[in-house]
């Protein structure tokens, strides 16, 4: 009777904790299930290749290569890659709130989709596309109305999707001051107020060009170059150049490519800059090429003290 008792037990248990476990796995997959009737965007994030911003007569057209980022539309240039993928992670994140209205006999202007604000397009290198047209009107909760592709349903989303038809040119535009990389850098001269200050690299090192027997702090000279790969600028400058008093001038040599820079400031105090390849001038974002200004080499020179701390270490 014992045997036959200890034997109903673990029946039992064995029969609750596979109950348990069908539950665990019927919910998860309930869960999932419903994340994906919320999924907003269908198409693959990684493979988009080409994105479209329509609103009235503006379009921004993007498109994506084995280089990167393009803007295609209203001008050709270099899209900032960070700001594109940035644009694209948020559209993968979106869900939908609600549907609204479904159905064949939509009113479609009660919800502003008659005539929408605008409309943004994804098409991937699998050749899959996903249109969003984008109502004006929000519901009480300030969310907004969309509608998928040719789908009947009013869809509740975010709000972000009227702020992304907002979005213009220059916010895709590839702003910075050198659009190249630092590593390809193989001299440096930079003329301003103080002098002339040369560099050259040289066996892994850079050298004072005027006077090789100078050891200079590779650290501050890295921090220097960073400095220039990091500046951005505010905007373009189109039609009829500022009047502008000369600060400091650039030339640096991109793996035997020679690329210069004007840098000035004008009236209003605002710092403007003169670029080659390509060629543009750039009104530059505050603060972005002050350190050059006055620069001298004493400030790139290593120190004793600079050598006592890695003698320590």
């Amino acid at each position: 009777m014992k045997l036959k008792g200890r034997s109903l037990l673990v029946l039992a248990l064995l029969l609750f904790g596979g109950f348990a476990i069908f539950e665990y796995f019927q919910e998860k997959k309930t869960a999932k299930e419903v994340l994906e009737q919320a999924r907003l965007v269908m198409v693959d994030y990684d493979q988009v290749e080409s994105i479209i911003l329509e609103k009235s007569l503006k379009k921004i057209n993007l498109k994506r290569s084995i280089d990167g980022w393009s803007l295609l539309e209203p001008l050709n240039d270099f899209a900032d890659n960070a700001a594109v993928e940035d644009f694209l992670k948020g559209v993968a994140t979106e869900r939908i709130i609600e549907v609204a209205k479904e159905g064949a006999n939509i009113d479609w202007s009660l919800f502003g989709l008659d005539h929408p604000e605008g409309k943004i397009t994804f098409l991937t290198s699998g050749g899959q596309k996903q249109s969003f047209q984008i109502s004006n009107r929000k519901n009480f909760e300030q969310n907004t109305f969309v509608r998928r592709d040719s789908e009947n349903r009013v869809l509740v989303v975010s709000s972000n999707w009227q702020q992304r038809l907002e979005k213009i040119p220059l916010e895709f535009r590839d702003r910075r001051f050198l659009r190249h990389r630092i590593a390809t850098i193989d001299t440096f001269k930079l003329k301003n107020s103080t002098g002339i200050l040369e560099l050259k690299m040289k066996e892994g090192q850079w050298q004072d060009a005027s006077n090789l027997g100078v050891m200079l702090d590779q650290n501050k000279v890295r921090e220097m170059l960073q400095s220039i790969s990091d500046a951005k600028a505010e905007d373009f400058v189109e039609g009829a150049k500022p009047r502008l008093k000369a600060l400091f001038s650039l030339e640096l040599n991109l793996g035997g490519k020679l690329w210069k820079a004007d840098i000035g400031q004008a009236q209003d105090l605002k710092i403007y800059a003169e670029v080659s390849e390509p060629i543009y001038l750039l009104k530059m974002e505050p603060g972005a090429l002050d350190k050059f200004i006055h620069l001298k080499k004493e400030e790139l020179i290593k120190t004793d003290s600079n050598s006592k701390g890695k003698e320590k270490h």
